[in-house]
């Protein structure tokens, strides 16, 4: 069941009610498309929030109470995306409870991770997230967004298909 913003955020809520109920204090760091839900209204909802945790089995069992509580996928918070994460990520305060910080990935390592990830397909948002963030960004030139790509990961690491699309992407927007 998709998730919006206000669902994510009512989610985040409960899971600080669950921190609280077990004394834990946790900072969850989210990455892919609940931030372009949350952070900038590109979509109206992802499939799950994708995030780094820390306790990370605290917030993971919490995170269950919650997904029973609500009804929903017991991955709704998951950390699947732990192989993409760059150790120069930036990130942003977004909400701060008495037991939860969460943080944003900003645009720039945003773009980079979905860049790297850049999933073909009706299925998939990288594309059109990639769009969004280049023009958040005012990204106008392959050069600019290698740039900002290799801030966070070797160039070897993005695939062929990266390229292209980015050229494809920046020479229509000229």
């Amino acid at each position: 069941m998709p998730l919006t913003a206000p669902d994510i955020r009512r989610r985040f809520e409960l899971l600080n009610e669950e921190l609280r109920a077990t004394k834990t204090r946790a900072e969850v760091y989210v990455v892919g498309g609940a931030v372009m839900c949350l952070a900038y209204g590109a979509r109206a909802s992802t499939q799950d929030v994708d995030a780094l945790f820390k306790p990370s089995a605290e917030v993971r069992e919490a995170a269950r109470r919650v997904a029973a509580k609500t009804a929903s996928d017991p991955d709704w918070l998951n950390d699947g995306v732990k192989g993409y994460l760059s150790d120069r990520g930036d990130y942003a305060p977004y909400l701060e409870l008495d037991h939860l910080k969460v943080l944003i990935a900003e645009p720039q390592y945003l773009l980079a991770m979905k860049c790297l990830a850049m999933r073909l397909g009706a299925e998939f948002h990288d594309e059109e997230d990639v769009r969004f963030l280049l023009r958040t960004l005012n990204v106008t030139s392959i050069d600019q967004a290698w740039e900002i790509l290799a801030r966070y990961y070797p160039i070897e690491r993005y695939p062929p298909k990266t390229k292209y699309a980015l050229e494809e992407i920046l020479s229509v927007a000229r």
